[in-house]
C-alpha cells in the first residue's frame, strides 16, 4: 500500500492547539533527557531532548586520509520535524546550520590527536519542539550542538571540554515577527564561548544590550547544564560497568 504524502502546505492540527508563548528563555533550564549509543552503525551517537526538541546526533571516524585531520558536519531536519511542512526550502538553512555546528564544535576537539583522520558529525532534528519559525533555528541549533558533543564523548574523541549550547530571545520587542533569537555555544570548564549566532531583527543598541544581558547569564546556565550532563555520564558509566557482558 502506497504511503499518503501530505501536501507541502499542510499544517499539523496540534500547531493550532498548542499555546505559543513568545518570550525570553526561562530562568531555569527546561527538562532534559539523553541516551548514548542509540545508533549502532556509528562510532558514537546520542539522543537528546531539550524541552520539546528532540535531536539525534552521530559521529563516524576517524577515517584515514592524506590531508591533515579535519571535521565535517551535517545538520538536517527530518521531514516530520516541523508542524508546518517546509519541503524544498530547508537546503540553505541546513547548510548555514551545518557551518555553525562546525564553528561551535571545532575549538573543543584535539585535532592533533588524529593528524590524518577525518570525523563526520551528523545531527538530525526529529522534532523542533513546535516553537515559532523565528526561534526554531536557534533553539534546534543549540540542542543539536549539545547532542553532537555527547556523541563525540560516546565516540571517545579527545576533547578539551564538552560544548553545551543555549538559546535565548531578545526582550526588546513583544512581536514574534521582530524577535531576535540567539544561540550561544560554551565550553563551561574553560569558560570560553565557541560560537554566537543571532537571527531576527535587532539593530544597534538593541542588539548590544540584548547580547550583553544574555551573556551575563549564559555561562552560569551552561555550567549548571554541564554538571547535569556529567552526572548522567557518570551514572551511565557505572551502569555499563555493572551490567554483565
Amino acid at each position: 500500500m502506497e504511503r499518503f504524502k501530505a501536501p507541502p502546505e499542510a499544517i499539523d492540527l496540534h500547531y493550532f492547539l498548542k499555546p505559543r508563548n513568545i518570550s525570553s528563555a526561562p530562568k531555569e533550564l527546561p527538562s532534559m533527557y539523553c541516551c548514548l549509543g542509540v545508533n549502532p552503525a556509528a562510532d558514537g551517537s546520542a539522543y537528546f531532548e531539550y524541552g520539546n526538541i528532540k535531536i539525534l546526533g552521530s559521529v563516524s571516524g576517524p577515517t584515514e586520509m592524506k590531508q591533515e585531520g579535519q571535521l565535517t558536519t551535517s545538520f538536517k531536519f527530518a521531514p516530520f520535524a516541523s508542524q508546518i511542512r517546509k519541503d524544498g526550502v530547508r537546503d540553505s538553512e541546513e547548510k548555514r546550520l551545518s557551518q555553525l555546528l562546525l564553528s561551535a564544535l571545532e575549538p573543543s576537539i584535539a585535532l592533533h590527536t588524529f593528524p590524518r583522520g577525518k570525523y563526520q558529525i551528523s545531527v538530525l532534528v526529529l522534532d523542533d519542539g513546535g516553537v515559532s519559525s523565528c526561534q526554531a533555528p536557534s533553539a534546534c541549533l543549540s540542542a543539536g550542538i549539545t547532542c553532537a558533543s555527547l556523541a563525540l564523548v560516546h565516540a571517545g574523541v579527545q576533547m578539551y571540554d564538552m560544548v553545551v549550547a543555549l538559546s535565548s530571545t531578545s526582550l526588546e520587542t513583544d512581536s514574534s515577527c521582530n524577535i531576535a533569537s540567539f544561540s550561544i555555544a560554551v565550553m563551561p570548564q574553560l569558560a570560553q564561548i565557541t560560537m554566537v549566532n543571532s537571527t531576527g531583527l535587532a539593530h544597534g543598541p538593541t542588539l548590544t544590550s540584548s547580547l550583553r544581558a544574555i551573556l551575563q547569564g549564559v555561562l552560569e546556565k551552561a555550567k549548571h547544564m554541564h554538571a547535569l550532563i556529567l552526572s548522567f555520564l557518570s551514572s551511565s558509566l557505572e551502569e555499563d560497568k555493572g551490567s554483565p557482558e
